[in-house]
């Protein structure tokens, strides 16, 4: 196997095998499967390295069917052949589907393929127009890119493909080529987040809500928040207190609240949005109790809404109004210039409106260390943490 051959075989001068070694091999090979002609190709390309793959697995096709006959069949035409394709493909997609098969049935040695480029050569198959002809094929150029990036979490893939005539399939593979996502984010913040940046509670955000100082996507109560208060049988409660006069401290300072704001020219104008306003009195209509009942059940989480995500226009319209009832000296550098850049935060707007919010403020402006963990906590959540630190349960354990 040492002896240099100096035969040539299609252009190539053989250092190490000989022709008639090389096809052994890869007769071998063949007869062990798939795993063992890689292992056979993989072993002349060691020691002929010069030599080209795509030109072994030739050979090996050969070897494995030398019978093959690589002649090209020409399909000839009958005028009643005609007549099937044509009718078929004019009378739309299952006529064309059942043209193919009976075309198929007469010549048992055609291929579908030689079918559909008969049609085409022939001008049967219908063109599209050129405003809604795809691209898929056509190269990204910088301002598709711009467009794409410009539409991309914002729009569906399917808008997208239609104002760019491409395919889906094309939008999602340019978009992971550029690092994007296909996935549409949603505009607007949700409760928890808001509260985080803000430093405020959830219940504070659930209680402008339904104050109507922060407007949600979809105001709708759930039907099974309606079902359960009509079942565990509190609403007969709320409704004795109206009757009485007793309502909660807390409605309380809701209805000192709304009259504050009835005398305030400012706060007129930030109503409750209609749509809000006017699906919470059908509810409270049909639940015979009064639209301040509604909103105070609203605000204890009593009654839950479809969509509470809050839009990003209202809370933009929130810091122009009443900015002051976001703490500045609760806020990271980052979320102050967030607000005062992109949400128009004005600090002193509404300050008639936030003092009530001074007392129940009073406890966060003190900072508290938990002796098990050394985790520092602001205001009355820190008694919440301590009962329920989990190196203190280790520890005592």
């Amino acid at each position: 196997m040492a002896n240099r051959w100096e035969q040539t075989t299609d252009g190539y001068s053989f250092r190490y095998f000989s022709p008639e070694q090389v096809e052994e091999l890869l007769r071998d090979g063949a007869r062990r499967g798939r795993q063992g002609s890689h292992t056979a190709i993989e072993r002349i390309l060691k020691h002929e390295p010069e030599l080209q793959r795509c030109y072994l697995w030739q050979w090996l096709r050969r070897l494995k069917d030398p019978k093959q006959k690589r002649s090209r069949n020409l399909s000839i035409w009958s005028s009643e052949d005609e007549e099937i394709l044509r009718n078929g493909y004019q009378g739309g997609w299952q006529e064309k589907r059942k043209a193919v098969s009976q075309l198929l049935k007469r010549h048992s040695d055609w291929r579908p393929h030689v079918i559909w480029q008969h049609a085409r050569k022939n001008g049967l198959v219908q063109k599209l127009s050129k405003r809604g002809q795809e691209r898929s094929g056509a190269a990204w150029t910088e301002e598709d890119n711009r467009v794409l990036l410009d539409l991309a979490g914002y729009k569906r893939v399917r808008v997208i493909a239609k104002m760019l005539h491409r395919s889906e399939a094309a939008i999602r593979y340019q978009l992971a080529m550029l690092g994007e996502s296909s996935r549409v984010h949603c505009e607007g913040f949700t409760k928890s987040a808001l509260a985080s940046d803000l430093h405020l509670s959830s219940r504070a955000i659930q209680r402008l809500i339904a104050e109507g100082l922060l407007e949600v996507r979809d105001p709708r109560i759930t039907r099974e928040s309606l079902n359960s208060l009509c079942q565990d049988g509190s609403l007969e409660t709320w409704r004795k207190n109206e009757t009485e006069g007793l309502l909660p401290a807390r409605q309380h300072l809701e209805c000192r609240t709304a009259s504050q704001r009835e005398g305030n020219s400012t706060d007129r104008e930030s109503a409750k949005p209609a749509r809000a306003k006017r699906v919470w009195a059908e509810v409270a209509a049909s639940l015979q109790i009064t639209e301040k009942t509604v909103e105070s059940l609203i605000a204890r989480g009593v009654l839950k809404l479809y969509d509470p995500t809050i839009t990003e226009e209202s809370f933009r319209r929130f810091c122009r109004r009443y900015g002051s009832l976001i703490e500045l000296d609760f806020l990271n550098r980052e979320i102050r210039e967030w607000l005062r850049s992109s949400m128009d935060w004005v600090k002193t707007s509404g300050e008639s409106f936030s003092v009530r919010f001074v007392p129940l403020r009073k406890h966060a402006r003190v900072v508290h260390r938990c002796e098990h963990c050394s985790r520092e906590i602001r205001g009355n959540a820190f008694f919440r943490h301590f009962r329920r630190c989990s190196q203190s349960k280790s520890s005592t354990a």
